[in-house]
């Protein structure tokens, strides 16, 4: 399976949430790479949208770079932040209407919160986040856990607890892949 990895925000010029000294968009590079190294382990063709911070606060080229690979599915990833630092758990967005990507956000819902024992906050449907949108393949955004959160941002900067978040990722790919219409397999 071609697989794009996006980590979401842009480095320096668009960190995303930024809390307790951590940005949104270093820690979910280093769990991106965590991912594409696992999968690619697993024998999938992985594609990361970036590799470093770059200084592009827009959203399209992640978009045309994914349909460039040819992938089969899109995974951003994410954390979350609020104002409120009580504000926690895990959820994943699909485009509404997409019955595969309803399948994939779920798949990776499911595993995220048995590996990782984050809140359950369910998946959810966006009509206006530009990747999910316009990607021509099922595309899912991941909400890994608040980085606003104390524990939570503890969770998301452990270099261990990075790879529980990575296999949880990985896990919900594998079990969609494994019954996914995209790939012979009975929904």
């Amino acid at each position: 399976m071609k697989i794009c990895i996006d980590p979401g925000h842009s480095g320096p010029v668009e960190p995303g949430c930024c809390s307790g000294g951590a940005t949104e968009a270093a820690t979910v590079l280093q769990i991106s790479k965590i991912i594409a190294t696992m999968l690619e382990g697993a024998g999938h063709e992985v594609l990361l949208t970036r590799i470093d911070d770059v200084n592009d606060d827009l959203l399209m080229w992640r978009v045309n770079k994914a349909s460039a690979f040819g992938a089969d599915i899109f995974v951003s990833i994410h954390c979350n932040g609020f104002k409120d630092p009580a504000a926690h758990g895990t959820e994943v967005w699909y485009y509404p209407g997409s019955k595969i990507g309803e399948l994939l956000a779920d798949c990776i819902q499911q595993a995220l919160i048995a590996n990782c024992q984050t809140a359950d906050r369910g998946i959810k449907t966006n009509d206006e986040w530009t990747v999910l949108k316009h990607t021509d393949c099922p595309a899912v955004l991941v909400e890994l856990a608040f980085i606003s959160n104390d524990k939570e941002r503890e969770m998301l900067t452990d270099n261990l607890l990075q790879r529980q978040f990575a296999v949880g990722v990985c896990n919900g790919i594998m079990k969609f892949a494994q019954g996914g219409p995209l790939f012979g397999g009975a929904v």
